[in-house]
């Protein structure tokens, strides 16, 4: 059966095909209400499907944004990436996604790809080390980008280019540690030495400040990555630890986690090798991702406003796409930074509740 084409549902309507094209291409020039519904029904009818290219051209955009994260199976990644996709669905843009398994030369690539799809918007979601020859090239690329008309939202650490989202990380993680130890926590272990990943040092630099300020010196120090897997050397190194350490085992070792898909990488591998959480070993992350409050013991941590972010990058991504008049012109202004603060979630994985005398 041969494709339908825009001709065809002019005639069924009983309009122009300028009228037809008006109505289905996404023009300003958009006819009345009685006209456009008459070609929506017959467009329907015949099953036509708009060409993007027309609707480009008719609109000068592409209705595209390219949404580039490190990894999809991050929870606090997906969580985004479903959010920004829930944000554009009632408009006419699409979401192109891609991951980087945080490899700074896929990322290149990943962009030119993108940008060679003439998408609208570029939204980078996570935060990205400097310094490489594949840094100067992502600035360079989100600077051309930009310059020809393109917009750059970045959620976690200012790019340089555009607008950014930033976490108030190193503040939260101290507020999540002062937390802790107002709960009674005295015991900790952190995670540190993750290279090129600016948000987590924050958060391990803020989490061990608000420690240093009670007087207390952190029981361990390691260094995993901040993926699942690096949740589950986590819990590895930590088991090695009670099996050697001499302090107090009434109150359990706290351990902070800089980011949940980590914690609760650790919590299950702690489990698995048959250590009590909270009872022995209490776990904290940050991020607030939804599998959080379904895990078991549910997971305490900072959780961030990732609705409210995803919005946010969405409306400055697609001014059009404002629920209202007010934001429509706040995504309209220049570039600027907004940081935004997470709340202290206190649950069962840091209750201190269970543990006895």
């Amino acid at each position: 059966m041969p494709a339908v084409r825009l001709s065809d549902v002019a005639q069924d309507a009983g309009v122009s095909l300028a009228t037809a094209s008006r109505v289905l291409n996404g023009s300003s020039r958009v006819p009345g209400k009685a006209v456009t519904e008459k070609v929506q029904a017959s467009a329907a009818k015949l099953g036509y499907v708009a060409n993007a290219q027309a609707q480009a051209l008719a609109r000068s955009r592409s209705g595209l944004i390219g949404l580039v994260v490190h990894d999809i199976a991050d929870p606090y990644f997906a969580t985004i990436a479903r959010e920004v996709q829930q944000q554009v669905f009632a408009s006419r843009a699409q979401v192109l996604l891609t991951q980087t398994d945080r490899a700074i030369d896929t990322e290149v690539r990943a962009l030119r790809s993108l940008i060679a799809q003439q998408v609208d918007a570029l939204v980078l979601v996570g935060s990205h080390r400097y310094g490489t020859e594949s840094d100067t090239a992502i600035g360079v690329l989100l600077e051309n980008f930009e310059a020809n008309g393109g917009t750059v939202v970045g959620l976690g650490q200012s790019l340089g280019v555009g607008r950014t989202i930033v976490p108030d990380n190193a503040a939260a993680a101290h507020e999540l540690a002062t937390s802790l130890i107002v709960a009674g926590h005295r015991r900790f272990a952190v995670v540190q030495g993750i290279a090129g990943i600016p948000s987590a040092a924050d958060r391990t630099g803020g989490f061990i400040a608000a420690l240093t300020e009670a007087g207390i010196e952190p029981e361990l120090d390691v260094e995993a990555g901040l993926t699942r897997a690096g949740g589950h050397q986590l819990a590895a190194r930590v088991q090695e630890h009670l099996a050697v350490t001499t302090a107090d085992a009434r109150l359990p070792l706290c351990v902070f986690a800089p980011a949940d898909v980590m914690a609760l990488g650790a919590l299950g591998e702690l489990r698995r090798r048959g250590i009590a959480v909270p009872e022995q070993v209490a776990v904290a992350g940050f991020g607030g991702v939804p599998d959080g409050s379904d895990a078991h013991p549910t997971l305490t941590t900072i959780a961030l406003p990732l609705h409210d972010m995803a919005k946010l990058a969405v409306e400055w991504a697609l001014p059009d796409a404002a629920e209202d008049e007010d934001a429509a012109a706040a995504a309209a202004e220049k570039p600027r930074e907004v940081h935004v603060r997470g709340d202290v979630l206190l649950r069962e994985s840091t209750a201190l509740t269970a543990v006895g005398d």
